[in-house]
C-alpha cells in the first residue's frame, strides 16, 4: 500500500508541476504593467496606481511562480534515492507554505478600503525598498531614509486565515526545526554509533506535505472564478487536478495518522530521551498524528479560492466547474 501511495504522489506532483508551469507562462504582471506604461509616458506614477488593488494579482502570480519553482526543486530532491533529501525538502515546503499564507492574506484584505494602502506598503513597497537599499533593515524593523521606522518584516504567524489556524503552529514549528540549526532534528542525522547524512526519514510524509502546501496556493491562485484558464476543457483539467490532489491527500492523511498513532518508538529516540532524565519523554509520533488530523480537517476549507467542496462523500468530491454552473 505504501509503495502504491508513493507512486501516486509522484504522479500527482508531476501533474501539478506540468499544469503550473503552463499557467505561469501566461501569468503577466497586471498592476506593475500599468505602472510601467504610465511612467514611460508621463514620468510620474499616480497614487491610484501605486496602491491599486490589482497589485494583489501581481503578488499572487509572483508567489505562485516562486512556489512552482520550489516544487520543481522538491521533485528533483525526491528523485534522489541515494542520500534521501527529505529534511531539505522541508525547507522548500516551508517556503511554499509562506507563499500561501502571505498571498491569501493579501487577497482577503486588499479589497478592504481602509486596509489597502497599509497592506501594499507592508508586502510590496517595504520589501522592494529594502532590496534596493532605499530603506534599511535593523533586525526585523524597516527604516526610511530619514531614520523613521516604517514597518517590519512580515512574519507568517501574524497573517493566518481560515482553517489554516487549525494546524499552523505545529506544522510551522515542525518545518522550522529542519530549516534552522535545531538540535531537535538530531535523530534524522544520527545512527546507532555516529552521525549520518544518508538516513531515509519521513519519505511518505514529505510527499504529503509537498502536495498539501502546493495545493493550498494552487487553490488560491489557479482555481479562482474569473481566472482565464483557457476553454472549458482546459478549465476542467485545472479544476480536476485540484480535486484529485485533495482526494489523494485525504487517503494519505488517513494512512499516516494511523501509522504514527501505532508507530513503535525508535531505539535511537529511546536512548536520546534519557538525556532529559529518567522516564519517557518522546511524544514525537503522537504529536505528528495530532498535527496530521488537524491538517486533514483543513482540506475542506472553502474560503481559499473558488473550488466548490460542498459535497464530499466516501472520500470523493462532487465536482463543480465555473463555466458549467
Amino acid at each position: 500500500m505504501k509503495d502504491n501511495m508513493t507512486e501516486n504522489c509522484h504522479k500527482m506532483l508531476n501533474s501539478l508541476i506540468l499544469k503550473s508551469r503552463h499557467f505561469c507562462k501566461y501569468a503577466a504582471p497586471d498592476a506593475l504593467g500599468d505602472i510601467l506604461m504610465v511612467y514611460l509616458s508621463s514620468g510620474k506614477v499616480p497614487d491610484e496606481l501605486l496602491f491599486s488593488k490589482k497589485l494583489s494579482y501581481d503578488y499572487d502570480y509572483f508567489a505562485f511562480t516562486k512556489s512552482t519553482k520550489s516544487l520543481m526543486a522538491i521533485k528533483c530532491l525526491l528523485n534522489d534515492d541515494k542520500y534521501f533529501f527529505n529534511e531539505d525538502c522541508f525547507m522548500l515546503i516551508r517556503s511554499i507554505f509562506e507563499c500561501h499564507i502571505m498571498s491569501r492574506y493579501i487577497r482577503e484584505h486588499i479589497d478592504i478600503e481602509n486596509e489597502r494602502e497599509n497592506v501594499i506598503k507592508k508586502f510590496i513597497v517595504n520589501p522592494l525598498s529594502v532590496t534596493f537599499n532605499h530603506y534599511t533593515l535593523q533586525g526585523y524593523n524597516i527604516f526610511d531614509t530619514s531614520g523613521n521606522k516604517v514597518g517590519s518584516i512580515p512574519m507568517p504567524n501574524n497573517f493566518i486565515a481560515g482553517n489554516d489556524k487549525l494546524y499552523y503552529s505545529d506544522f510551522y514549528q515542525f518545518l522550522c526545526q529542519y530549516t534552522h540549526c535545531s538540535f531537535g532534528a538530531l535523530t534524522c542525522y544520527y545512527g546507532e554509533k555516529q552521525f549520518t547524512y544518508s538516513k531515509n526519514n519521513f519519505s511518505l510524509l514529505t510527499l504529503l506535505f509537498s502536495l498539501f502546501v502546493f495545493t493550498k496556493i494552487y487553490e488560491g491562485v489557479v482555481t479562482v472564478k474569473g481566472e482565464d484558464l483557457g476553454d472549458t476543457k482546459e478549465e476542467k483539467i485545472f479544476y480536476d487536478l485540484a480535486y484529485d490532489s485533495l482526494e489523494l491527500q485525504n487517503r494519505l492523511f488517513d494512512y499516516l495518522i494511523d501509522y504514527y498513532e501505532k508507530k513503535p518508538q525508535e531505539e535511537v529516540n529511546r536512548i536520546l530521551e534519557k538525556y532529559l532524565g529518567d522516564g519517557s519523554y518522546d511524544g514525537t509520533d503522537k504529536k505528528i498524528a495530532n498535527m496530521l488530523a488537524n491538517m486533514k480537517a483543513s482540506l475542506l476549507d472553502s474560503e481559499i479560492g473558488s473550488l466548490n467542496k460542498s459535497v464530499f462523500e466516501y472520500g470523493q468530491f462532487k465536482r463543480f466547474y465555473p463555466s458549467w454552473n
